[in-house]
């Protein structure tokens, strides 16, 4: 029997991580290791972790002096992991009862595949309310390459459970402080040879404190976390189409934040208003724009004024405040 290792990265996340780590303690499929992570928590979660790993022999913990961030902190639990399947749970996240043992059956039954993907459900923890993603692909199964390509649209989740060498081969991306498991799971994908799903499910809780309730200023460090799936992709001389693809979200999301700039400038420090021109600006100079198609460099409110970032940066001014208006917002 395969053993699967769950890594958790946690921080803060006292009030939700016993409900996790029930969940995982209670999966149906029983060669289960947990691995967390604690990464300098102020709260009382590490007295968690070390009630859980006292009282179970399959849970397991290492402790960061200082706070690194999630993708090292998966990266240091999974040194200490010995499991021959791995995936990943956030610890204010849960899992149905039979997620592993459903994503196992397909890894043991299909050898040519490297990665299934569990279904998604989003639950709001005020109303319990819960919304399923719907992946944007009909097909069961996937080729390594196409199902990068529709994650990069985020038509399929980064929700799964692996073949160890994909971790082995391609840790967690540390290029940037957020978003590293966007990168690893597309990398993964990439090099799976086939994609499946199943019909475990990965609960994720929508709360105040979730990520994806506070975007806030951290909006910027996608930029940045797609350059370094882009340069990782260089390196390895993946398609050029592919690597256009990448360049092309890259530039979006270069748009995106000079949006979040004019929208939020009021709200921000002077230190944080720097801080993201600074970083915008220096991606602006560093685009390879030939690889943007020709409608987008031409489109309003996306052309790059290569060379002039203040021009750039007064359109979109005007571009998201003609939009707002036209929204009636």
């Amino acid at each position: 029997m395969n053993k699967v290792v769950i890594l958790v990265a946690v921080y803060n996340g006292e009030q939700w991580l016993r409900g996790c780590l029930d969940s995982l303690l209670a999966q149906t499929y029983s060669n289960v290791e947990i691995v967390c992570a604690d990464d300098a928590s102020t709260d009382g979660s590490l007295a968690v972790i070390k009630e859980y790993a006292a009282k179970y022999d399959n849970v397991k913990f290492i402790v960061n002096e200082v706070n690194c961030g999630q993708a090292v902190s998966r990266n240091r639990a999974f040194e200490v992991s010995t499991g021959d399947y791995v995936m990943m749970v956030d610890c204010d996240d849960f899992l149905s009862p039979d997620a592993v043992e459903r994503a196992v059956e397909v890894l043991d039954n299909n050898p040519d595949t490297g990665s299934v993907l569990l279904r998604l459900v989003y639950r709001d923890c005020d109303t319990g309310r819960e919304e399923e993603f719907v992946n944007k692909c009909s097909a069961d199964t996937l080729d390594g390459e196409e199902a990068m390509r529709i994650a990069l649209d985020w038509g399929i989740h980064g929700l799964y459970v692996a073949r160890r060498w994909l971790y082995e081969k391609f840790p967690f991306d540390t290029s940037a402080r957020l978003y590293s498991d966007d990168n690893t799971s597309r990398r993964h994908y990439l090099h799976s040879g086939k994609v499946r799903f199943c019909n475990g499910i990965y609960y994720y809780n929508r709360h105040a404190g979730s990520m994806t309730n506070n975007p806030g200023i951290r909006t910027v460090d996608w930029i940045e976390a797609l350059v370094g799936l882009k340069n990782m992709l260089v390196e390895e001389n993946q398609p050029q189409d592919l690597i256009d693809k990448i360049e092309f979200r890259i530039w979006e999301s270069v748009v995106s934040a000079a949006g979040f700039y004019w929208g939020n400038r009021n709200a921000l420090s002077a230190e944080q208003k720097r801080d993201i021109l600074e970083r915008i600006a220096a991606q602006h100079s560093r685009m390879e724009y030939d690889r943007l198609p020709l409608r987008l460099r031409l489109k309003f409110g996306f052309i790059p004024f290569r060379g002039c970032f203040g021009l750039f940066l007064w359109q979109a001014r005007l571009y998201f405040s003609l939009r707002k208006l036209l929204r009636g917002v």
